[in-house]
């Protein structure tokens, strides 16, 4: 997704279509559809993170061609790969997969779901489920177009396939491949992924095998030499360091520490959307280490700054109220102390729990600093905690409209970065509306608005709803910057 202009709330481009070849073509997004043609229908491989992106994946389709769509292909059971599924079984596809990866889309679902809900992320109902499943490899016709579904081996999941177009040269990997960011080698609550042994590598120089012209990965630009040789190269990276620091004896913390510190350069630099060193790091370090539940991961160090607890003490120990709390949060965070400035929050909600408003100002300010980090699954560190904070805080008072204003404002942000429904946002915000609010208030309120129509493509509506937030509060920036594109 990307906009425009440089401008952080302007319209949206939610997918581009890239053709491969005259039959195949790449949809890019946060992730990656593959469509398929053939003389008798489409393959759609991999349905969105979201049912509005599918949607968006059907439009592409029909700007290709008007042939039915036959089959929908989930290459793995991630949400992300399967959660439009329901569109294109409404449109007449046969929804395929491996067998494995139906079941995990039902007996691992509730581990994945309640990881990516803790990282912020809203994923609705359960995909639909596959029609039609096949154990190893299965070949399907679109008409003079022959896929061949194969399971070449493990890879950021256990139940991965790839799908063989060779009339055209191609192979669509799912996230045995990712580029164009640092990858993610496996969720760390599951038993998968980047183990600590060569099966991942084995499995991608098996995809390599079939000489394939193009690989059209899971996440990120289409792949080639280049992009695969540095894909290894990071696995390779992570399973020998790890295993030397663990070799030396070190506890996790401290390798951690160690390794994070003593990155090369040519790791350093790689951009951050999904994966991080730190996640590499986790993920083959419980594959190397014995216990109960090998794999599994249950410990991650939070990135969410910390502070000293002597200084905490020294900067609320003569507060003797709320607003005083929340003024020397503001002056911490003018000073650039996000870690004492979020420490002080928290006291303030141990001393005053019964307010609202010290939960409410605790959430605003993690979601506002979780633009320290790049990674959308480190960001869940401070959304976990914000969310925890604005649930309280409508336990305390469910039509406290600060907090109802920023449930309202956190979920349309989080569908117009996904391209998702901002209906539920929505909501919320029209219940803060109908509640006493201060100007500034009544603009966010507005601006959020604006921002939900502009996510469903109403540019109108939007541009109404940005003139009532620039009418309550002309110095309210982000209506501003919104209402200039």
């Amino acid at each position: 997704m990307k906009s425009a202009q440089n401008n952080p709330y302007a319209p949206l481009q939610y997918g581009a279509l890239e053709k491969v070849t005259d039959s195949v073509y790449l949809f890019r997004n946060i992730v990656n559809s593959s469509i398929v043609v053939g003389d008798r229908g489409v393959a759609v491989i991999d349905t969105q993170v979201n049912r509005r992106m599918a949607c968006r994946v059907l439009q592409a389709v029909r700007r290709i061609t008007d042939k039915p769509i036959l089959y929908a292909i989930n290459t793995h059971y991630h949400w992300d790969h399967t959660n439009g599924n329901v569109i294109f079984h409404d449109e007449g596809a046969e929804v395929i997969s491996r067998e494995m990866t139906k079941g995990f889309m039902v007996n691992r679902a509730p581990r994945q779901k309640a990881f990516l809900r803790s990282r912020g992320f809203e994923l609705g109902d359960d995909p639909y489920l596959p029609d039609e499943t096949f154990q190893l490899e299965t070949q399907l016709d679109l008409g003079n177009q022959p896929l061949q579904l194969v399971h070449l081996g493990k890879a950021e999941t256990d139940d991965a396939t790839a799908v063989l177009i060779p009339n055209e040269g191609c192979i669509v990997s799912g996230d045995t491949i990712m580029t164009g960011s640092f990858p993610i080698f496996g969720q760390p609550v599951m038993n998968e992924g980047l183990m600590g042994n060569q099966d991942w590598i084995n499995t991608i120089e098996e995809l390599r095998s079939h000489k394939p012209d193009h690989v059209l990965p899971g996440h990120g630009p289409l792949a080639h030499d280049t992009e695969i040789d540095l894909l290894i190269k990071i696995e390779e990276y992570f399973l020998s360091e790890v295993r030397e620091r663990i070799d030396s004896g070190m506890e996790l913390s401290e390798l951690l520490v160690d390794l994070e510190s003593n990155l090369p350069d040519w790791i350093a630099r790689i951009a951050e959307v999904w994966g991080t060193p730190r996640y590499a790091a986790l993920r083959v370090y419980r594959g190397l280490i014995d216990s109960p539940e090998p794999g599994w991961q249950h410990f991650k160090p939070s990135v969410v700054p910390s502070a000293d607890p002597r200084e905490v003490e020294e900067n609320t120990a003569n507060l003797d109220s709320f607003e005083g709390y929340r003024q020397a949060a503001a002056e911490l965070g003018e000073g650039g102390d996000i870690g004492l400035r979020i420490a002080v929050l928290r006291e303030a909600t141990r001393q005053y729990p019964e307010n609202p408003a010290s939960w409410t100002a605790l959430a605003k300010t993690l979601n506002q600093e979780s633009r320290i980090v790049s990674s959308v699954l480190e960001k869940g560190d401070f959304f976990s905690e914000a969310r925890t904070a604005i649930q309280t805080a409508l336990e305390l008072d469910p039509e406290y409209a600060p907090a109802l204003l920023l449930l309202g404002q956190t979920l349309i942000t989080i569908a117009y970065r996904n391209g998702d429904d901002p209906a539920t946002g929505l909501a919320y915000i029209h219940r803060a509306l109908n509640l006493p609010l201060t100007d500034t208030q009544i603009a966010q309120a507005y601006f959020s608005i604006g921002l939900a129509n502009r996510t469903d493509g109403a540019e109108s509506k939007a541009k109404a709803a940005l003139a009532k937030a620039i009418k309550a509060d002309p110095k309210f920036m982000p209506a501003q910057l919104a209402n200039m594109v």
